[in-house]
């Protein structure tokens, strides 16, 4: 199955996350298939800008927690699986073109990770937004790093830390959503006609200048985060949410 449909469009590419179900998750698939979508487009000189959004009106759920529990299981698997995150984000980070996000319904964990590396993000007013991963015995590490300069490290915390979800006017304040709209597709018409006037090598060298000096520490944090899923409270944690009980730590 593919994960993702393609349509290119004028002069830009608008990828649909769709990993079957109501939400969309990000599995191993599904980053095998946004890795070599993206490094495609960013090779065609017709599309000057990428638009991603979700089927069924939900951006994303974040992390497939079935493969979070092999992960947990398995080192070999864990390595695996956070490896191949680490590569989707850092082959969004640097594309050349300039990446639109459009969230309706839910952007969790993961799936939410990937506004954090998207030049602009356009939401329902409708969208939530969150990352849970803690109450499950692991972290996000998109939001950790590079979130700290997008939204503030204050909003980490309460976002990481705190497991708050956020209205979509809550993280346009924060500056994780940049348009709050429920027309959609003329919210993102206009972004692109203000990035139309804009040179394409300008565009391409501010990006390179914006995300590049991430890398590294997103790397090491992908690296912790490999660890950190096998420990014990991640086993505890992911079978809590399995079994809709409640975790070791939680006051029962």
């Amino acid at each position: 199955m593919n994960t993702l449909t393609t349509e290119v469009l004028k002069d830009y590419a608008k990828i649909t996350f769709n990993t079957g179900g109501k939400y969309n998750v990000v599995n191993k698939e599904f980053m095998y298939d946004v890795i070599d979508t993206l490094r495609k487009l960013d090779s065609d000189k017709d599309v000057r800008f990428i638009v991603l959004t979700g089927a069924n009106k939900n951006f994303g759920a974040g992390a497939d927690i079935k493969e979070l529990k092999l992960a947990n299981e398995n080192r070999e698997y864990a390595t695996n699986f956070f490896s191949t995150m680490f590569e989707m984000y850092r082959t969004i980070i640097n594309l050349n073109k300039p990446v639109i996000s459009i969230v309706e319904g839910i952007a969790y964990g993961a799936s939410m990770e990937i506004l954090l590396v998207s030049d602009i993000v356009i939401a329902s007013s409708y969208a939530r937004f969150a990352a849970p991963g803690a109450k499950i015995g692991v972290f996000p590490p998109v939001l950790v790093t590079i979130g700290k300069d997008v939204i503030g490290i204050n909003n980490v915390i309460r976002i990481a830390l705190l497991g708050e979800e956020l209205s979509a006017e809550e993280a346009k304040q924060i500056g994780l959503v940049h348009f709050v709209s429920d027309n959609l597709e003329g919210e993102i018409q206009k972004v692109m006609d203000k990035l139309r006037l804009m040179a394409p090598s300008s565009l391409m060298s501010m990006r390179r200048l914006i995300f590049k000096k991430y890398e590294s520490e997103l790397e090491s944090a992908f690296k912790l985060l490999i660890d950190q899923v096998l420990t014990k409270d991640a086993t505890n944690g992911i079978l809590a949410f399995l079994t809709k009980t409640k975790a070791p730590w939680v006051p029962q």
